[in-house]
């Protein structure tokens, strides 16, 4: 009796090349039950519609399976995948009479799949036996392919394909030179008939590889480099605009500004970044800013006659300066053109959000620009750009790509696209917050920004990390990737919270709230130190801690703390030829060391002044309480401060300047009216009040009306940089804990108490009584909250 239901049969290979008639299947190999009508359906004609259907060779089923195998590294049978693909290529390359093409499409896919192997790291582990000698068998894979496509021009694509193979494995092993050098046969052997899908890859391929290190080699340097990474930029941006492919020329500017950038050739990096805007249609106007920044940046040595001129720091010049508290804390004031820009989106807009490739392209060459304008002070242009990568990121732009993995399409009509690999959107996301913080440099007011974006980036970056499964979670990546490419996915998030923890623990030192910035400090090292990259962070953290020892009136272990952080940096002995061997924390080290000694030295002639106090013949005499040592230091940090010119160190070579030729009034006051112009372009409101500070000092005795007024805003900057407001604790909870080096509503107590001392000095000789009575309690609260921090610091 008939089956009314049979059970379907099962999938077949469809192929219309093999039209035949399926075998029924012997009546000896079924159960006794069943009839071999029920199995196989009865023969019909083959009809163009439905072909007749055939088992897949073994050759072409055995190649076919890694690409049905693939998995994500996320996967748990991630390894299994790997596994049973190698299995399976083996047996492929096992099997009698392969063709050509069978044979040369095996070994490829052997190469590639035991380089994601190695990639991933089982190799470097013995729970993974299968591995053993995989790297061998790689390379014996890549040396039969590429023999077979050059014995057959019909394989001409694979021979392409099987070169970027072994550029890419012989550069894994750190063996950069033969990388680059088959890259550059292959380019030279490209013909016109060759797919610019693969011309652009070899170029790109290239460009990788001269601008990043091996894996196992570190750190990457750019002194032989960063030529030929330029050289090789020019040649594919001759080759895009030759095909007319526009999409290539905007990846090429922005590639082009990220050389710049990393091999710090800033001179050329402003050119660069208006161009790649001007491609990517991100239009700012800040010409005129960043010409007058760039000439305010321009640190220079003007004669007697100019100095003469040009000394005079007026009031409007201060309160000028000290406008920027309140911008820098509020929304951007923009003009209305900037208005029109930000509230109504440029019609390119839509694309913008719409297209992967540019929504990407724009978020780095924002970034790119954040950190350009901010490294030279220029305030404004990094806000304008600050703004409009918020704007882009909360668009719900595709910056990592259609499905968020950090692939993107290169369009290349009517040619098949280039897959690009870009920055995962998780890291732009985080990296996000970091420039933001970076970029706030005020300290003032009840919630600075810049504490609001580092602590938002260090919640985001412990939200999306599992320390339990040790990387991060739910987010997608492409199913090509290996474990190490998420390995660097988790390696960026770690750095970049390490980064943020410092940022934090920089703005509460500077609002005096004490206690936070040493668990935050605590937290930096511990955080580093457990997954293992506390040496690249260790001049940085040390910087911080004399910072915080600095503050605190811990004159010792800031001075140590000083030495220890430029020695970590590299920099060599005091008044060394050379002051281009280190970098930022050196040169801010020694000008921390420097300022620190130039403050004892100062504070004990103070104490040691007679009523025949030395005098100064010489005009170009330093200050005569200064001894040769310290002189030695100041002019030492003065040439790291000018070499690395990254803002506030050119604000810093002119205070320190400044400090050591006090008998040279007008060359002073020109050199801090200098400091205070690139203090207030930059946005520092820090560096502002310390500037504001000793040129209150020297019209205290000339000018008492001006040094009033300089010193008022000195004060209000002062009184806005405290920690925020909080429940108040016993006295007892505080010694224990320590909390109490953070006085609630005080602000920078030390300024405080030195302002309201000169403040002091200014009513006593007008005759202001009760203005002294009033000033004298002020000093004795601020008085109290310095002894009080003090004294924590020495029981810490």
């Amino acid at each position: 009796m008939d089956d009314g239901n049979p059970r379907p049969q099962k999938r077949l290979r469809t192929d219309p090349n093999f039209v035949e008639t399926p075998t029924t299947v012997p009546d000896s190999h079924l159960p006794s039950a069943l009839s071999p009508s029920i199995l196989v359906p009865p023969p019909e004609p083959p009809s163009p519609t439905s072909p007749g259907l055939k088992p897949l060779p073994p050759q072409v089923l055995l190649l076919a399976l890694p690409a049905l195998l693939l998995h994500p590294p996320t996967h748990e049978k991630y390894a299994l995948s790997l596994f049973l693909s190698l299995r399976a290529l083996r047996l492929c390359l096992q099997l009698p009479a392969l063709a050509p093409e069978v044979e040369c499409y095996a070994w490829t896919a052997l190469a590639e799949v035991g380089m994601r192997v190695i990639k991933s790291g089982f190799c470097t582990t013995s729970e993974y036996s299968w591995t053993v000698g995989l790297e061998e068998e790689v390379e014996k894979a890549l040396g039969k392919g590429l023999l077979i496509a050059q014995k057959h021009p019909v394989l001409r694509h694979l021979r392409h394909h099987l070169s970027l193979l072994n550029s890419h494995f012989a550069f894994y092993r750190s063996n950069a030179r033969f990388a680059r050098a088959v890259l550059r046969r292959l380019i030279s052997t490209f013909v016109p008939s060759d797919p610019p899908t693969v011309v652009y890859t070899a170029h790109l391929a290239l460009l990788t590889q001269l601008t990043s290190s091996p894996p196992r080699i570190q750190p990457f340097s750019w002194k032989w480099c960063k030529r030929a990474a330029l050289t090789a930029l020019t040649n594919l941006s001759a080759i895009a605009a030759q095909n007319q492919h526009f999409s290539i020329l905007k990846l090429v500017a922005v590639l082009r500004l990220r050389v710049l950038v990393a091999a710090e050739m800033w001179d050329v990096v402003g050119d660069a970044l208006q161009g790649a805007e001007k491609l990517l249609s991100l239009a700012f106007h800040d010409s005129n800013g960043a010409k007058e920044g760039g000439q305010e940046r321009e640190v220079k040595r003007e004669d007697s006659e100019f100095l003469t001129c040009s000394y005079s720091i007026t009031a409007q010049e201060v309160h000028d300066s000290a406008a920027t508290q309140s911008r820098s804390q509020t929304p951007l004031e923009m003009g209305p053109d900037d208005k029109a820009r930000t509230e109504q989106p440029p019609a390119d807009a839509k694309n913008t959000r719409e297209d992967p490739l540019t929504a990407a392209l724009s978020v780095h060459t924002l970034m790119l620009g954040i950190v350009y304008h901010t490294r030279g002070g220029c305030a404004r242009a990094a806000e304008l750009r600050l703004a409009a990568l918020h704007s882009l990121m909360d668009s719900g732009a595709q910056v990592g790509g259609v499905n968020s993995d950090g692939l993107v399409e290169v369009p290349l009509s009517p040619h098949p696209p280039i897959h690009l690999r870009v920055s995962h959107p998780r890291v732009v996301f985080l990296l996000t917050f970091l420039i933001s913080a970076v970029a706030k440099r005020d300290p003032v007011g009840r919630r600075p920004k810049k504490k609001v974006f580092a602590e938002s980036g260090i919640v985001n970056c412990r939200e999306g990390y599992d320390e339990d499964v040790g990387g991060a979670v739910e987010i997608n990546v492409p199913p090509w990737f290996s474990h190490g490419d998420m390995e660097n996915i988790d390696q960026s998030t770690l750095r970049i919270e390490a980064d943020l923890l410092c940022e934090l623990a920089a703005v509460s030192i500077q609002r005096c709230d004490f206690g936070a910035a040493g668990k935050h400090l605590d937290t930096a090292v511990a955080h580093t130190r457990t997954h293992g990259f506390f040496s690249e962070y260790a001049s940085r953290i040390t910087l911080h801690h004399a910072h915080l020892a600095h503050a605190i009136g811990d004159t010792d272990r800031a001075g140590m703390c000083y030495r220890v952080a430029a020695y970590l940096d590299g920099a060599g002995p005091v008044g060394a030829s050379d002051t281009n061997t280190s970098g930022f924390v050196a040169a801010a080290a020694r000008a921390g060391e420097a300022l620190l000694r130039i403050g004892l030295a100062a504070k004990q002639a103070a104490l040691n002044t007679t009523s025949n106090p030395p005098t100064v013949t010489d005009e170009e005499s330093h200050a005569p309480y200064l001894d040769e040592s310290t002189v030695a230091l100041a002019e030492d940090a003065i040439a790291r401060c000018l070499a690395c010119a990254s803002a506030p160190l050119p604000a810093l070579a002119e205070l320190l300047s400044a400090a050591l030729s006090p008998s040279q009034i007008i060359r002073s006051k020109s050199l801090l009216k200098h400091a205070l112009a690139l203090s207030g372009s930059a946005g520092d409101n820090h560096m502002r009040a310390l500037v504001l500070a000793v040129v209150g000092a020297q019209y205290v005795h000339t000018s008492p009306e001006h040094a009033m007024e300089v010193l008022a805003v000195c004060e209000t900057l002062g009184a806005g940089m405290g920690a925020s407001e909080k429940k108040p604790v016993s006295a007892g909870s505080e010694s224990e804990t320590g909390k109490g080096a953070s006085v609630c509503g005080m602000g920078n107590a030390a300024l405080r108490l030195w302002v309201g001392e000169r403040f002091l000095e200014l009513f006593k000789r007008a005759g202001k009584e009760k203005r002294v009575q009033k000033q004298e309690e002020f000093n004795a609260l601020y008085r109290s909250a310095v002894d009080a921090v003090r004294m924590v610091g020495e029981v810490s």
